[in-house]
């Protein structure tokens, strides 16, 4: 049931912020201090996925990782309202990737991956321990991060 409830919710967040992920984005002088926009609901949805996947099976990862992959506008916009800054914080933000795993675009998620591995909170242990717990293609490049 729990699964169900955060589908119905990450669906109906992802309703909402699509007219604002989907909008053409004009680049004006001051985007350099532009931010993305801010959503309690989106990001406590997130919060409460990243705590749900860190308790899940194998299958229930992979239909949380799934939800993100149909709602583009709820990943896109949901952030971890809080930084990196403890190995528990750090511990909840590669969840976070491994439930995007490589989300639209690869590339970016690399960039992603290797700013979230500079943190002084990348351990071995667990960066090890999310790389069990993700899909394949999340779980090879952290692997393969590990172990250079």
């Amino acid at each position: 049931m729990e699964l169900d409830a955060l589908r119905q919710r990450i669906e109906s967040l992802d309703k909402k912020l699509k007219p604002i992920a989907n909008a053409p984005v004009a680049f004006p002088p001051d985007l350099a201090e532009r931010r993305m926009p801010k959503d309690d609901d989106a990001n406590g949805a997130l919060l409460d996925a990243v705590d749900l996947y860190a308790r899940a099976d194998v299958a229930e990862r992979a239909k949380i990782r799934e939800i993100f992959q149909l709602n583009h506008a709820f990943a896109w916009a949901a952030a971890l309202p809080f930084p990196a800054d403890s190995e528990e914080r750090f511990r909840q933000h590669l969840l976070h990737f491994s439930i995007i795993d490589q989300g639209r675009d690869q590339r970016d998620a690399l960039l992603w991956m290797h700013d979230l591995l500079q943190s002084p909170y990348a351990t071995r242990a667990v960066v090890s321990e999310v790389a069990a717990m993700s899909g394949d293609w999340t779980r090879d490049q952290l692997s393969r991060a590990i172990s250079i």
